[in-house]
């Protein structure tokens, strides 16, 4: 059988693989993109209907620019997308106390990158946000230029593209391995073998699998999300009434959710911190339903912080987080391998940069190089 041949595969094409495929696509580049399941599916990290998005970042300043550049691309695909609006602006709540991190690093990030922003202490967050009832200690942070996406059509929109610029995508193909030669690299699945010039590993929660030989520790969590009845005027759960949020509830960790939009299940509340793990071997396998204890944990928060807010349990779900040893993403070139890039251990906080971290793959692959300051990402610093 003759092997098929292209300038640039892409292993895994979830957020950041299909924005890969996208813009490798949009450079003239021969793409095939791998995915084992749909595009998109649950098994990953790229479902349950809104992730936030937000300029002043406080897990570390340097990740501004690449929002700034984000926020450009995913204006750009909306606008050329026939799919519902996927980008929205509501504004960004973060509440915390002076000495903890989300407030104080926010803060710093706003301030180092000229970003407008608003400090509020508690009182003036229950006035202006009347739905919330923080500590008497907390401060609020917040941002107007933060949002939220909606992942299964923004991941939708970029294969779209993709494949209108001529992008080969195929699904349920398993990359069960690969070979960098001098002059190419070789990649084997579960239906095919293929070669290019150069590979894009983007395969999420099996890159431990995929990449092993990358030599660093990716742990895989499993993460709760859930949506609960609004109770009383829908109104004050609007945008301009409630806007996305984040409290500090478990420093440096915390609570999240987002306002109800119209077609929404209701109040969505999650956990950002590491789950409970999961093994390789049961990746592949459904998840299964959050246990009764999980969902307590997220009513409690609702019903401390927003009180009298939610009702009944509409729908629960489950995602995963693949986790870097030090929480920062890991995107840049394979360290032994130069035809080789790789963008994986995004940690929870990395679907709103995916959209940039395509391009930057992409920039990796036929230039060598990105016009980025992401230096401090290399999965080098692990060597």
């Amino acid at each position: 059988m003759k092997t098929l041949k292209f300038d640039t595969i892409v292993a895994g094409v979830g957020s950041v693989g299909a924005a890969a495929c996208y813009h490798l696509a949009r450079r003239g580049a021969r793409v095939l993109g791998v995915e084992q399941f749909n595009i998109p599916h649950v098994r990953g990290s790229h479902h349950g209907h809104s992730r936030m998005i937000r300029q002043a970042y406080y897990e570390h300043p340097d990740y501004v620019p690449l929002l700034r550049r984000s926020y450009e691309l995913w204006e750009e695909l909306q606008s050329g997308s026939a799919l519902s609006p996927f980008f929205h602006l509501t504004g960004g709540l973060y509440i915390g106390s002076d000495d903890g991190t989300i407030v104080a690093g926010s803060r710093l990030a706003a301030e180092q990158h000229g970003l407008e922003y608003e400090m509020l202490d508690a009182g003036e967050v229950k006035n202006r946000f009347p739905a919330f009832a923080p500590d008497c200690n907390h401060t609020g942070f917040y941002e107007t230029k933060a949002g939220f996406l909606v992942p299964e059509r923004a991941i939708s929109a970029h294969a779209e593209a993709a494949t209108n610029l001529g992008a080969t995508l195929v699904t349920g193909e398993t990359v069960e391995g690969w070979t960098a030669h001098q002059d190419h690299v070789e990649v084997r699945t579960s239906l095919a073998t293929y070669q290019a010039d150069q590979l894009v590993i983007a395969s999420g929660a099996w890159t431990g699998e995929v990449a092993a030989e990358l030599g660093i520790e990716l742990k895989v969590t499993r993460q709760v999300l859930a949506w609960f009845e609004p109770l009383g005027d829908r109104a004050r759960f609007a945008p301009e009434n409630l806007p996305c949020w984040f409290i500090e509830t478990e420093p440096p960790y915390g609570h999240y959710g987002f306002p109800v939009m119209p077609g929404d299940f209701g109040l969505k509340v999650a956990l950002h911190r590491p789950g409970s793990p999961i093994e390789l071997a049961h990746l592949s396998a459904e998840d299964h339903q959050p246990r009764q204890d999980e969902i307590d944990g997220l009513r409690t928060v609702l019903e401390r912080y927003l009180p009298g807010c939610a009702g009944d349990l509409i729908h629960t779900c489950t995602c995963r987080y693949t986790n870097s040893p030090d929480g920062h993403f890991i995107i840049g070139k394979h360290p032994r391998h130069d035809r080789i890039s790789i963008a994986c251990g995004l940690s929870g906080h990395g679907f709103k940069f995916s959209s940039v971290i395509g391009e930057i793959l992409a920039d990796l692959a036929l230039f060598g190089r990105s016009a980025l300051a992401v230096e401090f990402l290399s999965p080098a610093r692990f060597q």
